[in-house]
C-alpha cells in the first residue's frame, strides 16, 4: 500500500546517529526543527526534500535537536478536485524554489506558524478522531500556502531569482511554465488566463524573456532533465516523460542542442558537468 501521509517526532543525537547515509524517499519529506541547535539545523528551520532527491543528515556529537518529519505523496491530492489542483500548483512553486537547495527561508512569524501547523498535524495523526485525515490534508495545504506567502519566499525562474518584469501577465506565464513544464502546454492553455491576443502574447513574451515560448519551455524541461540525470537512477525515457517530452528522439535532439551532450553522455559525466 502506498504511503500517503506520515508524521513523527524525533530526537537527532550525534552520540548514536552521527552521519546518516545518503538516501532518497519515494515521498516528499518535510523536516521542521522544533528545538535545539546543531551545525546545519536549528530551532525554526524548515527543510523540504522532494521525492527522489538524495540527501543526508549530519549531527555532531554532544548536539541534539528535536525535529518533526512529515512524509507525504502527491497522490494525497487529486487533479480532479479544484482545491487539490491549487495545492499541487502551490507544491509546484515550492519545488521550483528548491532548485537553490533544501532549506526554505522563513520569517520569524512564518516559522512560528509552520511549527504550529506541524504540532496540529501531529496531534490529529496521533489521536485520529473522526475526520482526522481530511483535517490533516487541510493543515498540510495551509502549511504549503504559508510557505509561499512568506516574505522570505522568493522564486527562482530558470535558475535565476525572479525579477519583476515590466508586464505582470508575462510574469504569471513564467510562473505557470516553471510549475507545469511536466505537462503538455499549448498557447491556447496560456491564453485561457493571459488576457492577450495570440500575436501580442508572442511579441511580448519575446520582448520580456529574449526568447520564444517554445525555446524557453524546451530549455526549462532540459534543465530539469539534467538535474534528474545527475541525481537519480531513473531511466532516460522516464526522465524525458516526467519533464514533459512525449517523444524520446525529440528529447535527445533537444537536450543535445541545449547542453552539447546526449542525455547518456551527460549522465556519465554529471560529476564534472554544470547544469
Amino acid at each position: 500500500m502506498k504511503l500517503l501521509f506520515f508524521i513523527r517526532e524525533m530526537i537527532l543525537d550525534g552520540k548514536n546517529r552521527g552521519d546518516l547515509h545518503t538516501h532518497t524517499h519515494k515521498e516528499h519529506e518535510l523536516v521542521y526543527c522544533f528545538d535545539g541547535k546543531a551545525k546545519y539545523i536549528q530551532k525554526g528551520d524548515l527543510y523540504f526534500y522532494p521525492a527522489g532527491r538524495k540527501h543526508a543528515v549530519t549531527i555532531e556529537k554532544a548536539q541534539a535537536v528535536k525535529i518533526w518529519q512529515i512524509y507525504f505523496s502527491e497522490d494525497l491530492f487529486s487533479n480532479s478536485v479544484n482545491m487539490d489542483k491549487e495545492a499541487l500548483f502551490v507544491l509546484g512553486q515550492i519545488k521550483l524554489y528548491l532548485k537553490r537547495g533544501t532549506r526554505i527561508s522563513l520569517s520569524r512569524i512564518g516559522s512560528e506558524r509552520v511549527g504550529k501547523l506541524f504540532e496540529n498535524m501531529q496531534w490529529e495523526f496521533k489521536n485520529r478522531y473522526h475526520g482526522y485525515s481530511w483535517t490533516i490534508r487541510l493543515k498540510l495545504i495551509e502549511l504549503l500556502v504559508t510557505v509561499i506567502r512568506d516574505r522570505e519566499f522568493i522564486l527562482p525562474i530558470r535558475g535565476d531569482i525572479a525579477k519583476p518584469l515590466s508586464n505582470g501577465h508575462i510574469q504569471d506565464v513564467l510562473l505557470y511554465l516553471n510549475t507545469n513544464y511536466m505537462n503538455q502546454i499549448t498557447v491556447d492553455d496560456i491564453l485561457q488566463f493571459c488576457p492577450l491576443s495570440r500575436s501580442h502574447f508572442h511579441a511580448l513574451f519575446k520582448k520580456e524573456t529574449g526568447t520564444t515560448l517554445v525555446k524557453y519551455l524546451n530549455d526549462l524541461r532540459c534543465q530539469r532533465a539534467g538535474e534528474l540525470l545527475a541525481t537519480t537512477d531513473d531511466t532516460i525515457l522516464d526522465i524525458a516523460l516526467s519533464c514533459g517530452f512525449n517523444n524520446f528522439s525529440h528529447f535527445c535532439h533537444t537536450f543535445k542542442e541545449v547542453y552539447g551532450y546526449s542525455p547518456g553522455q551527460f549522465r556519465k559525466n554529471s560529476a564534472t558537468l554544470k547544469f
